[in-house]
């Protein structure tokens, strides 16, 4: 569905001629309810090179055709993949409950347009209990880790760790990833327990827009996703757990003649581990996160020599972000992926060159504890058979090095 602007723009009017309120208003069912927002422009570079010549052998039976040649544009643009634009409420009910609601969508301030609803969205219920919600959001396992974020980003930017921390190195399919906001979503969040502990957990059913349901070949990809976490004083520990069945992260990432996805007889089951710790010294934050993806598909069912089996692989980063002063604050991470092992039915696999590492440092100024100003540098070192990708438009050739630096204005509201 398109953004209806003039309905969007009557109610932030609406909202802001409100006096006294701060961006918020009751409705005349007696809903109490705000909007809320980020502006995030920024004017970027993308810049690749080294990728593997097309004589290269002795690499990952998992790797793409090696080109020799930059996949990418290096060019200037400008980016808001964090612009979004929200609208949440609540109303008390029986029961000593409150009845919640969220609407939140992407804002392409640049280029215009945009679709309602594309961000966390949903309607639940909140109380002594915990609160469920029915709707659009991220998952537990996307919550619970990379915590710090970076300068105020963990996702939809080019600094943003989940491309090489919980996705594969090979191909360049999202459905290996472990960084989801789903769709169809049943979601319950825990009150907090013994002063710090909580949990939650999520159940997704696909959705036909973003995966093939399908009876020929019978598919249902749906999540399970659950995280619990502990939070107290400078010390914050988390532990996720999620899995994805018939997502084929693995198969939908391999060259075609290792693929599962139209063999009716194959399904897939793909899970993921992590732990995450932060802790905050004075004006520091660091965390450090690990963790374990594993991939499999019963491929024995097709009886094809060389289809996909097995992938399996560890990712690890440290994260440290300081605030110097009440408009000086500086970001830097460090993510590592391992080559990880595989298996091919009846046939060898090996995983040579799938190993991948992220850079990235960022400084930012702050006018207003709402606006600062931004600078960011970010390099992918890919392995040798490795495409792991953190470019918005386009994706990289096998083994190619992605740099990226921008300049930008953060406004939230």
């Amino acid at each position: 569905m398109r953004l209806n602007r003039k309905a969007m723009v009557l109610a932030v009017g609406a909202a802001l001629a409100a006096p006294g309120v701060h961006a918020q208003v009751t409705s005349k069912a007696g809903s109490e309810w705000e909007f809320y927002g980020k502006f995030y422009p920024e004017i970027n570079r993308v810049h690749g090179e080294n990728a593997t010549p097309t004589t290269t052998t002795g690499l990952s039976e998992l790797a793409g055709t090696r080109t020799g040649r930059s996949a990418l544009v290096n060019r200037m643009e400008m980016l808001v993949g964090n612009s979004y634009l929200g609208f949440r409420g609540s109303k008390s009910i029986s029961g000593g409950m409150k009845a919640i609601w969220q609407l939140e969508s992407d804002l392409p301030i640049d280029e215009g347009g945009g679709t309602m609803a594309g961000r966390d969205t949903f309607a639940g219920l909140q109380g002594d209990w915990g609160t469920l919600r029915l709707g659009n959001m991220d998952t537990p396992f996307k919550k619970a880790g990379d915590v710090i974020g970076f300068l105020g980003v963990s996702s939809g930017n080019f600094v943003s760790t989940n491309a090489v921390l919980r996705k594969v190195g090979f191909g360049t399919s999202n459905a290996s990833r472990f960084h989801e906001r789903r769709a169809n979503a049943i979601d319950f969040a825990s009150p907090t327990f013994f002063g710090g502990l909580s949990y939650g957990v999520q159940y997704s059913i696909g959705n036909p827009t973003e995966t093939a349901i399908t009876s020929d070949p019978p598919r249902s990809p749906r999540f399970v996703s659950m995280a619990v976490k502990w939070e107290s004083g400078p010390i914050y520990v988390a532990l996720m757990h999620e899995v994805h069945f018939d997502m084929f992260g693995g198969s939908a990432n391999a060259p075609t003649a290792r693929q599962n996805t139209a063999d009716p007889s194959v399904n897939s089951k793909d899970n993921a581990s992590q732990v995450a710790v932060v802790y905050k010294i004075g004006g520091h934050q660091l965390e450090a996160d690990y963790i374990v993806k594993n991939y499999k598909e019963n491929a024995a069912n097709s009886g094809v020599t060389g289809r996909f089996e097995t992938y399996k692989n560890n990712a690890w980063m440290a994260v440290w972000e300081a605030r110097w002063s009440s408009q000086w604050r500086t970001a830097a991470h460090y993510v590592s992926a391992g080559a990880g092992t595989c298996t091919l039915l009846n046939a060898t696999c090996s995983t040579n060159g799938l190993e991948g590492k992220q850079m990235s440092v960022g400084v930012s100024y702050y006018l207003d504890p709402s606006v600062y100003l931004f600078a960011l540098y970010s390099q992918i070192k890919n392995g040798a058979a490795a495409r792991y990708d953190n470019v918005s438009l386009g994706a990289p050739a096998v083994g190619e090095d992605v740099t990226q630096y921008a300049i930008g204005l953060n406004y939230n509201f």
